[in-house]
């Protein structure tokens, strides 16, 4: 058998890293959404560069 206190450090070690993963998916988010705005934003700028080639 496992003593209590080796159980609650192993608790605890599990706990941390669902933390760590929680922080990881979240900052995983955080870049998605500032990809995807980035590259929103260079469609929108080679959308109007090949406007003003077809206007020219």
């Amino acid at each position: 058998f496992v003593s209590t206190a080796r159980r609650a450090d192993v608790a605890g070690t599990l706990r941390a890293s669902a933390e760590d993963g929680w922080e990881m998916l979240c900052q995983l988010r955080v870049a998605h959404e500032w990809i995807a705005r980035r590259a929103g934003q260079q469609e929108g700028s080679i959308r109007s560069l090949c406007h003003l080639r077809v206007a020219q």
